[in-house]
């Protein structure tokens, strides 16, 4: 595992913590990764995103970690500038982080 990666367990405690919804667009998720692909409306992987980017002092910890469709993942890196991106997320930039948002 590389030092910037989320830990299994720490990908499904998000997963859990979100209701197994996208902490952006509420949508449900069936399974991490490219597992639950097949499921989804749009042939979307479930991903993982750091909320604040351990190149800025983010950590691995779950409190940092949200899970989000693809299109979500890319629209958080500034549509996807992955590699030199420079928003500096918040727990509030992602209505569904804790699972209690309306759907």
């Amino acid at each position: 595992m590389r030092p910037n990666e989320f830990s299994l367990i720490t990908k499904k405690l998000a997963l859990a913590r979100q209701n197994n919804r996208c902490a952006s667009c509420g949508t449900y998720i069936f399974c991490l990764g490219e597992a639950g692909r097949a499921e989804h409306q749009f042939d979307e992987a479930a991903q993982v995103h750091h909320i604040r980017h351990v190149k800025f002092g983010g950590s691995n910890d779950v409190e940092n970690c949200v899970v989000l469709f693809q299109a979500c993942h890319y629209s958080a890196h500034e549509g996807g500038n992955y590699r030199f991106g420079t928003v500096m997320g918040h727990e509030s930039d992602f209505p569904h982080f804790r699972g209690d948002a309306d759907i």
